[in-house]
């Protein structure tokens, strides 16, 4: 008896303390830190819910989150790669992130702050949207 109350309580705390995101999962047993950390490439991007063709930087572009908060980002500028190092957070009950990085370029120094919402964040899925402009902009990764 107790052995099944044990498994009841435990299954329990896991579909309560699951994720919420709303395209999943609703349960996982690796923390959000842990699926999130990884080298992530674009696989598709929709621009107010209409899929986009992703440009050729688009499709070699890296975004990468490490443990402890570091993040880059690395893209194709003129012929060459560019990495842009900052920092990331959750922010909002962890159903948000924040991810602040910055650059020099071409003699232009470049800072960028941006807040995206987690819609999926699964071990080989992650999905993001933010604002750009007026438009909402979905990206969905996948590992690199």
């Amino acid at each position: 008896m107790k052995i099944k109350n044990l498994i009841l309580i435990s299954t329990m705390i896991l579909v309560f303390t699951g994720c919420k995101y709303e395209e999943g999962p609703n349960v996982s047993l690796r923390s959000k830190e842990e699926r999130l950390c990884n080298q992530w490439k674009i696989d598709e991007k929709l621009t107010n819910g209409v899929k986009d063709t992703l440009t050729e930087a688009e499709l070699q572009t890296i975004v990468e989150f490490k443990k402890g908060g570091e993040y880059s980002i690395t893209v194709p500028l003129l012929g060459v790669y560019v990495v842009f190092s900052g920092t990331w957070e959750f922010y909002d009950n962890k159903e948000k992130i924040i991810t602040t990085y910055e650059a020099d370029v071409l003699d232009t120094h470049i800072e960028q702050k941006d807040t995206s919402k987690i819609l999926r964040l699964m071990e080989d899925e992650l999905w993001l949207e933010g604002k750009d402009s007026t438009d909402i902009v979905e990206i969905h990764y996948i590992p690199k």
